[in-house]
């Protein structure tokens, strides 16, 4: 007997949530980027209101932990204060939590390029596409932000744990509009919903509904590698982007 496509996609909503996610997580790592002696970016003195990275990340952290906790999870933080941490021991931190775990690092941009603005979010490993993909959809539908992508990228926390792994980088701290944005608290909070609201629907679903990629394997990312970007927009022509993929070892995806 066949069956139909139709009644298949009701099939799926009347399954339980814990059977459609497949090795589901309970555990996330919120790692707040930078910290202590590392400042990370700035908005510079320019900028409407002066803006550290670390401070940043943190508030959104700190905000993303509780909003977590009211859905159940358990929640780990890499930093829970001005700290410095280096990426190693945060890599150690990831690796030792087990299978049931993800990482969610949080950043934010900023470059001289003032008119630079959006989100976007950074994998590396094929098994954390679709927590990218869900995480990225929610910022950009929750903030109204420029959707920059979901960005393939080795970096030494997207290639090098062993969980899912995921980099968010919430907007430029550098552009006018964004770094007025991202000075609101109000803002921080809708950053961390969204992304509490990304990562609890990849819980509840894990990548159904989300084309798979390839795995890629590449050597562990080091602190020697050179700071790479591609920003995938989609004026650019796929054959330009394709060659510049290509030579830095990375891929953009439209979520």
């Amino acid at each position: 007997m066949k069956i139909s496509k139709t009644l298949l996609f009701y099939l799926f909503l009347l399954l339980p949530t814990s059977l459609l996610a497949i090795d589901s997580f309970t555990t996330v790592l919120i790692d707040p980027g930078h910290g202590g002696i590392d400042n990370g970016g700035s908005s510079g003195r320019k900028a409407p209101h002066y803006l550290m990275e670390k401070e940043l990340t943190l508030d959104i952290a700190r905000r993303l932990a509780n909003e977590l906790r009211k859905m159940g999870f358990r929640v780990i933080m890499t930093r829970t204060d001005d700290r410095f941490v280096d990426l190693d021991e945060r890599v150690r931190i990831a690796n030792g939590l087990g299978k049931r775990a993800i990482l969610v690092s949080i950043h934010c941009d900023s470059l001289s390029n003032r008119k630079l603005r959006g989100i976007k979010t950074y994998f590396w490993h094929a098994n954390s596409y679709g927590l990218a993909t869900r995480i990225q959809r929610s910022l950009v539908k929750m903030t109204g932000a420029k959707d920059l992508g979901v960005i393939r990228r080795r970096l030494r926390l997207t290639r090098n744990p062993t969980i899912p792994s995921v980099l968010c980088e919430c907007g430029f701290m550098t552009n006018p509009f964004e770094n007025k944005l991202l000075a609101s608290p109000s803002y921080r909070q809708t950053l961390a919903i969204a992304l509490a609201q990304g990562i609890n629907e990849e819980k509840r679903l894990g990548d159904f509904g989300i084309s798979p990629v390839p795995e890629i394997w590449a050597p562990l990312s080091r602190p020697t590698d050179a700071h790479r970007h591609v920003y995938h927009k989609k004026t650019k022509k796929r054959k330009q982007l394709k060659k510049i993929e290509a030579l830095l070892g990375t891929k953009s995806f439209h979520s």
